[in-house]
């Protein structure tokens, strides 16, 4: 790691800093083949990661690829990504998983003339290819764009996370990068879908959604959501339900009782605090909607998960007729 870190053939001239995933070269990325330089990549398995603010004349030539993964988010200005002769941009919020093997050149598109971007080089956990099956925009070239402003921002801070943690030597940091590392991938397979085996929601009813989860206790309304999101509250509906299969006050529902459940089996808290906790403006009407969807009231849900906490086997959770369904 250190021999790749002073080759000074990779250094950026842009931040002064060390520059792994391309070098600097004047060439357009359609340029002449033989005048752009190759550039080096880090030996596999060395976890690295930066934040770099690039000029016009940022490149990258790798004719072989690299025995491991990169990936970068945009945050601002444009990149261009080229395989064999097809070209895509990256703009703020696309990220861009390049894989081991697939030759490549890229760097900072003339539409921008100039790419702030975050990245990283990993070879991944055994347990994460499956979350790495991610869409593809050309062949070894995967891409997920980050649309909704919620989910830019947590990999970002993710991302900050990595790139602070993988400076240190020690085993701790390098654990907590690769558990930063982990938070991105398991949210790109989130986004991407094609790990969940599904196509991903429009990102207005994931917001929606994510809306309807982080603040179950509040008073929601479609006309609030359907503002939060700029469409009619009669789009809104029907977008939500085509792509659910539920409408967004059933979900509420579902959402508020699920998390009600979980209060009342793994907390001492009295039913009219956990019923207020979760969006419910009075004990009544949360005993009354409980106990028609779960046809067990609170307090018997409790005792039975004590019970089960005790050993004896029962549930709730395995008598008929005692869910409110899945989301």
């Amino acid at each position: 790691m250190t021999e790749f870190l002073n080759n000074p053939a990779i250094s950026s001239e842009s931040d002064g800093r060390t520059d792994p995933p391309g070098s600097q070269a004047s060439d357009d990325l359609t340029g002449h083949l033989p005048t752009m330089p190759i550039t080096q990549s880090p030996p596999p398995g060395v976890l690295i990661a930066d934040h770099f603010h690039q000029n016009a004349e940022y490149r990258t030539y790798r004719p072989d690829g690299t025995r491991d993964y990169l990936i970068t988010l945009t945050l601002n200005g444009c990149g261009t990504y080229r395989i064999g002769d097809e070209v895509r941009l990256c703009r703020r919020g696309d990220v861009m998983v390049l894989t081991p093997g697939t030759p490549h050149r890229y760097g900072t598109s003339s539409e921008a003339g100039y790419w702030e971007f975050v990245w990283c080089h990993f070879l991944p956990h055994e347990d994460w290819q499956p979350y790495l099956a991610l869409p593809a925009a050309l062949p070894g070239l995967l891409h997920v764009q980050l649309a909704q402003p919620a989910v830019f921002e947590r990999v970002l801070q993710a991302f900050r996370r990595l790139i602070g943690d993988q400076l240190h030597t020690d085993p701790l940091h390098e654990r907590m990068a690769y558990l930063a590392l982990e938070e991105i991938v398991l949210l790109l397979a989130m986004q991407g879908g094609e790990a969940q085996g599904s196509l991903s929601l429009d990102p207005r009813i994931e917001e929606v959604k994510r809306l309807l989860l982080e603040r179950m206790q509040e008073p929601h309304t479609i006309q609030s959501l359907a503002e939060q999101v700029r469409l009619s509250p009669s789009r809104l509906s029907h977008l939500f339900k085509e792509a659910t299969g539920m409408s967004i006050i059933g979900m509420l529902h579902h959402i508020r009782l699920r998390q009600g459940a979980r209060l009342l089996a793994y907390t001492s808290r009295p039913v009219g605090e956990i019923a207020e906790a979760v969006g419910f403006q009075s004990p009544f009407y949360f005993t009354k909607q409980f106990s028609a969807a779960y046809g067990i009231s609170p307090s018997a849900y409790r005792r039975a998960a004590q019970s089960l906490h005790a050993g004896d086997g029962t549930s709730p959770d395995t008598k008929p007729g005692t869910s409110p369904g899945g989301l």
